[in-house]
């Protein structure tokens, strides 16, 4: 196998001091975008916009000013960058990677010199604009000079480290998780060999993340929208965490989930996580196996977890801005394969092919869009196959013997959506005739249908005919006690008996 390509030591070097560099500078672009938002109020349109009083412009213009000076250091901390890129060439060679990285810098420069001139005039409409082209340029100037080949390459490696921890360590080593210890290995590596890749960026000081809530947001805010938001956001989350709670349970032999106090818990802490302007909490099951497969086995592993990170981030800032990312995305993409479960896949196939398009359709769409998207599509779909199932009854009228005898197989649902279908072959069934209804494929009756074979029987029996149907085996399907059946066609069970289906009755 080839020897990768690492490039010199001083390319390597010099690259990887630009990525920080940018790196930080895009962190700062991203906070100014926030800070922005958060002075601005909603102007969904134009006329929106001019509708607002004197005052309110001046105050806006006023607030969006106060953001200048730190947008004018990042605009000095481009320009500052040009020259010193220009050094690319003679390390690298790469002429076309060169005139990559020299027209993102310019547009990099262009951008926040717009997003400077919105705020210094107090453009209010387009700031908002700006700052998000600022941004977006910055994530294309680091994306133009980071080596996408050895961002792989440390992907691959840190997947290899576990995979032969997992497999080929004595049982007493693996008390240190493979994943810390692939994270800690090839952190390592990237340090010393100073490979230009990105790196998580984790701010200086922790405090400079939190937004509070401020009138200026909340008075203008599109109530309607936001409401809409969050109830979709909660329906979400909170299906996330069941089914992620399920699964862990499955997992370890400890306490059990309590879903209430989950989904209570969960609660309690977005609301924290929106006063603060942080993102939605939710149970996440790689993070959660990730825990259990490092020894986890009490509610205070998830805990200390929280609080391990909390340390790092305030405490250890300089050490996390070591860890590449890509290392990071390898660990979260194999810890998912593993969770995996290929067999469950295949016995979806025994509930029908329905099942199988349902689920393939939701990764589908994950993979494709988002996990909001996936879900939805999901929950939609089976909806729908619930619709078709509660709404789907086949009938067959077999008439026998010169009309002495019948036979109904009924397949389906029996609902009151079905009802006309049902009383139109009873209809069809001969006066005098011997009718046996077939219950064998039917998976459900609701008291509509019920009422109406019981109706039913007893004019047909009046006229001449008989009813043959397992009125205890419709009992289970209705999910009712067999007294629901017409006292004429009850049938006389042990009291042992009584509430059991048809089939257990005959064994």
């Amino acid at each position: 196998m080839a020897r990768p390509d690492l490039g010199s030591e001083e390319e390597r070097a010099f690259k990887t001091e630009q990525l920080r560099r940018i790196g930080e500078l895009h962190r700062q672009q991203e906070s100014l975008w926030e800070q922005t938002a958060e002075r601005l109020p909603d102007h969904a349109t134009i006329d929106q916009w001019k509708a607002e009083s004197p005052e309110r412009h001046a105050a806006e213009i006023a607030a969006l000013r106060e953001l200048l000076g730190d947008q004018e250091a990042i605009v000095k901390e481009l320009d500052a960058l040009l020259p010193v890129l220009h050094r690319l060439e003679t390390l690298d060679g790469d002429r076309d990677q060169m005139d990559a990285v020299e027209r993102a810098a310019a547009e990099a420069v262009r951008r926040s010199n717009e997003a400077a001139d919105d705020l210094r005039l107090g453009n209010e409409y387009d700031a908002l604009a700006s700052q998000k082209a600022a941004v977006d340029a910055i994530s294309t100037l680091i994306a133009s000079l980071k080596s996408h080949n050895l961002a792989a390459g440390v992907g691959v490696l840190t997947i290899l480290i576990i995979v032969l921890w997992d497999g080929l360590a004595p049982k007493r080593w693996k008390v240190v998780p493979a994943t810390l210890l692939a994270i800690v290995v090839v952190t390592t590596l990237t340090t010393i060999l100073e490979l230009p890749v990105l790196y998580v960026e984790v701010p200086t000081n922790l405090l400079d993340g939190v937004r509070l809530p401020n009138w200026n947001v909340l008075s203008d805010a599109p109530w309607s929208a936001l409401i809409s938001t969050a109830l979709v956001i909660a329906a979400i989350a909170s299906a996330e965490t069941l089914l992620c709670a399920t699964a862990v349970d499955q997992m370890h032999p400890g306490p059990r989930t309590r879903y209430d106090r989950e989904l209570t818990a969960q609660g309690v802490g977005n609301m924290v996580c929106g006063l603060l302007g942080a993102l939605p909490m939710t149970g996440v099951i790689v993070r959660s196996s990730a825990n259990i497969q490092a020894g986890g086995k009490t509610r205070l592993s998830a805990i200390l977890h929280g609080l391990w990170l909390l340390v790092f981030v305030v405490g250890l800032a300089g050490l996390l801005r070591l860890i590449p990312t890509a290392s990071l995305a390898a660990m979260l993409v194999y810890i998912g394969y593993r969770l995996v479960d290929l067999g469950a896949i295949r016995s979806l196939r025994q509930y029908g092919l329905s099942e199988v398009g349902i689920y393939v359709a939701t990764v589908v769409m994950i993979v494709l869009t988002d996990l909001l998207t996936g879900v939805i599509v999901g929950i939609l779909l089976s909806g729908l196959k619930l619709l078709y199932t509660f709404s789907r009854l086949d009938t067959k009228l077999d008439i026998r013997e010169g009309g002495a005898k019948a036979v109904l197989s009924l397949d389906g649902a029996a609902t009151f959506i079905r009802l006309p279908k049902l009383a139109a072959e009873l209809e069809r069934v001969p006066r005098n005739a011997e009718l046996h209804v077939d219950l064998q494929d039917l998976s459900y009756i609701d008291h509509a249908c019920l009422d109406l074979l019981a109706s039913w029987a007893s004019q047909h029996q009046n006229g001449g005919g008989q009813l043959v149907v397992d009125w205890e085996s419709l009992h289970a399907r209705f999910r009712r006690e067999s007294k629901t059946a017409p006292p004429d066609h009850r049938i006389a069970l042990p009291k042992d008996l009584v509430g059991r289906s048809a089939e257990d009755v005959r064994h």
